[in-house]
């Protein structure tokens, strides 16, 4: 009971956080994600994809593709390489990108409460544009927490992200933060389905998401 009770306090929090941010400034979106994955040994290897809309769906915001490889260097810790195809709808016209990530996650168990830090170090390339688009270089952490409790096939889940940027194009390396709840559900041992609500406050772009991920485990 007492664990159930953590869960509302986290969730509660994660809500009244989003109120820093005033509604009329957001528009909506949604984040459709899927992934195929295989372990071997250590390693786990997955293809991904990714649609992303905003405007309230009206837009869309990008596509993508891409490759990743995860690796447990310890019980508590994973790193991870992998890279994404991105194609991001312009104004008139659409634009390739390249984006480059590596990243290590320490993983601590509390009770039935398992947290990650994510720390995330990314580049992005834009190898033809129609303007003078310089690389975007990032540092992204993410903090999340999910409560897991056998035989629970439903994982509620917090997610909280900051991430900064690297350059000399912006004055503030502060780009903006991300907050999500919602929940994993394992169907099976092969299948895992995320949805949540996200609130996204940055430079570029701010909005309420609705977000559905899919990953198949070989």
């Amino acid at each position: 009971m007492n664990n159930i009770k953590i869960i509302f306090v986290l969730l509660l929090s994660g809500i009244a956080s989003t109120r820093v941010s005033k509604a009329a400034d957001k528009t909506a979106g949604i984040w459709t994600e899927m992934a195929a994955s295989k372990k071997v040994h250590s390693f786990v290897f997955g293809l991904t994809s990714e649609v992303l809309t905003r405007e309230n769906s009206s837009t869309l915001e990008r596509v993508g593709v891409g490759l990743k490889a995860d690796y447990s260097l310890l019980k508590w810790m994973n790193a991870g390489v992998g890279y994404s195809l991105m194609d991001f709808k312009k104004t008139g016209y659409f634009e390739l990108k390249d984006r480059f990530y590596m990243q290590l996650e320490p993983l601590w168990k509390f009770s039935n409460f398992i947290c990650s830090l994510r720390e995330r170090l990314q580049v992005t390339v834009t190898p033809s544009a129609k303007t003078n688009v310089p690389d975007s270089y990032y540092w992204r952490n993410r903090l999340e927490i999910f409560y897991k409790k056998n035989p629970w096939k439903v994982e509620p889940i917090l997610d909280m992200e900051t991430w900064y940027h690297f350059g000399e194009y912006r004055r503030s390396i502060t780009e903006g933060y991300r907050i999500s709840m919602g929940a994993n559900i394992h169907p099976d041992a092969h299948q895992k389905v995320k949805v949540y609500g996200m609130l996204t406050d940055g430079t570029i772009i701010s909005q309420y998401i609705f977000g559905v991920s899919y990953e198949f485990r070989l």
